[in-house]
């Protein structure tokens, strides 16, 4: 059955660090992975652009920074909502017809950005595929009220003290292993 996996945590948490456990864990299974990570460039301690990269080809698009001027935004960077389609909207297209596992790095941040990305995320969401997403942890926030309306979800929060053994416990509710937690 699938089981639609959550993990949420404060900025700069180690939710990628974990994320990557995971997915490295899941490869050594034998496990086709496939979806999107997100990542930022930094300068001067702040967060300048963002980035995006289809796990499979690992093409890598910039889709936000501070210089550029657009109606969306993410973190107050503009955002390039014609490269994230071009990236994204493939991406989860394929993952869905080919991935035993699909992961939506920083759902939050992108949700909402067209109406394509959206839809995209919406029938990923409900389709029969296994899907691990990353998601800040903000109180009320919109997407995660949504992400846990899904059918099979279970959100784990990250934090220093549950990392190590965090992605162990993710995998096994992933394989069926593990009813609660």
């Amino acid at each position: 059955m699938a089981v639609k996996v959550g993990i949420t945590g404060p900025i700069g948490s180690i939710k990628t660090e974990a994320l990557n456990k995971i997915m490295e864990m899941l490869k050594n299974d034998g496990k086709v992975i496939e979806g999107t990570l997100v990542s930022e460039k930094y300068e001067h301690g702040r967060v300048t652009s963002y980035y995006i990269t289809d796990i499979l080809t690992k093409k890598r698009v910039e889709f936000a920074r501070a210089d550029l001027v657009s109606r969306v935004k993410v973190d107050k960077l503009g955002v390039d909502t014609k490269s994230l389609e071009e990236l994204f909207v493939p991406s989860l297209q394929r993952s869905r017809e080919e991935a035993d596992i699909i992961v939506i790095d920083e759902l939050g941040k992108i949700e909402n950005s067209t109406k394509n990305i959206k839809n995209e995320i919406e029938k990923t969401m409900k389709s029969e595929k296994s899907i691990i997403v990353t998601l800040h942890k903000k109180s009320r926030n919109p997407v995660l009220q949504e992400f846990r309306g899904y059918e099979s979800v279970r959100v784990f929060d990250i934090t220093p003290i549950n990392k190590n053994i965090l992605p162990f416990k993710i995998i096994k509710v992933l394989n069926g292993e593990e009813e609660s937690i």
